[in-house]
């Protein structure tokens, strides 16, 4: 059965794109503060010492994990050189909110080298407060406005799906939809809804359409948090499936909201 509700800071990173049980992210939560801590604090040496390489230093950092997800030196570092240290969870890949969070700070970081290096230092100190501000919010709360502003804008375009309500949900199933759990087979196996198959989102892509066109009835899918499922979601639409006999209940913690 499903896991206890995640907290604020959870769904926070949840929303970064770590899509992980509580549990989970309660093991990540503080190695996740590590690089952006680290950054900040670089950031605030640059800015008082008004040295523009500090900054353009910074930018590459953010802009490497973009394009390289598992290839940030900061947190290579944290998995290589210090977890072992207290035996932490390995930090994993960079999932795309937090990669475009990484732009983003890089952008500001390069408007901030700009700025010294024209002899700018009010703008400079203006593009910093902003950062530093953001900078703290991750780390205290693990909010990130980049990935808020992210889903906001799949909202807005049209690839955000609400989920349906969980009595919809048990309506769908109890006049035989099927129930799809996306999550990797090692957190099915440690507890799902009742009755429900396991179709990971990993091996998804070239099994959506088929799954929606073979079904019996309609699908209903979910996840630890939604975000899978609603991925799920997207690769049907994309797959050209009948979208009307896919469901996306979201988080599995929302069945028993009856």
């Amino acid at each position: 059965m499903a896991t206890d509700a995640p907290s604020i800071s959870q769904r926070a990173l949840t929303q970064q794109g770590y899509d992980y049980s509580p549990t989970q992210l309660s093991e990540l939560s503080w190695g996740l503060r590590f690089t952006p801590a680290v950054c900040m604090a670089l950031a605030v040496i640059g800015l008082v010492t008004q040295q523009a390489w500090i900054h353009f230093g910074l930018a590459a950092l953010g802009i490497l994990p973009f394009w390289f997800p598992a290839w940030h030196p900061l947190d290579r570092l944290y998995n290589h050189v210090l977890r072992p240290l207290w035996k932490g969870v390995m930090l994993p890949p960079n999932p795309l909110p937090r990669r475009i969070a990484c732009l983003m700070g890089g952008t500001m970081n390069i408007g901030i080298g700009t700025a010294f290096a024209a002899g700018s230092a009010l703008i400079a100190y203006l593009f910093g407060t902003v950062l530093i501000t953001l900078q703290l919010i991750v780390i205290i709360t693990h909010f990130c406005v980049a990935s808020w502003l992210y889903e906001g804008l799949l909202r807005l375009i049209g690839r955000w799906t609400p989920p349906i309500s969980s009595e919809r949900a048990h309506e769908l199933v109890e006049a035989g939809a099927l129930l799809v759990d996306v999550r990797e087979p090692d957190e099915f196996a440690r507890g799902h809804l009742p009755d429900s198959v396991n179709l990971p989102l990993s091996q998804l892509e070239e099994q959506i359409g088929a799954l929606a066109r073979g079904s019996e009835g309609p699908v209903v899918l979910y996840c630890q948090s939604g975000l899978r499922s609603q991925r799920a979601l997207a690769l049907a639409i994309q797959a050209g499936s009948d979208v009307a006999g896919i469901y996306n209940l979201g988080e599995m913690s929302r069945w028993g909201e009856v």
